[in-house]
């Protein structure tokens, strides 16, 4: 089996991408927050609309972000409040 150059750096490449360690991103979806913290999309629509919540989520266009480690930090904070979402 004859491989070119192009199909080598090909190969090469994906290998490399998929042998490096992954950085976790530092924003989240609404629903990528949900599968990370358990926390039901709706609640969590909700918390991001009420100002009043401290949940740290930020709005690109209609989209809204959540910053992971801020989250860490909220959810660590409610946790040790007591708190009912």
């Amino acid at each position: 089996m004859d491989i070119t150059s192009e199909q080598l750096k090909t190969i090469v490449s994906e290998a490399i991408r998929e042998a490096a360690p992954q950085q976790p991103k530092l924003t989240m979806t609404i629903l990528e927050c949900s599968k990370y913290s358990g926390i039901g999309k709706d609640k969590l629509m909700e918390l991001a609309h009420n100002p009043n919540s401290g949940f740290p989520c930020f709005k690109v266009g209609s989209k809204f972000l959540i910053n992971r480690d801020l989250l860490i930090a909220w959810l660590d904070k409610i946790t040790k409040e007591g708190r009912v979402l």
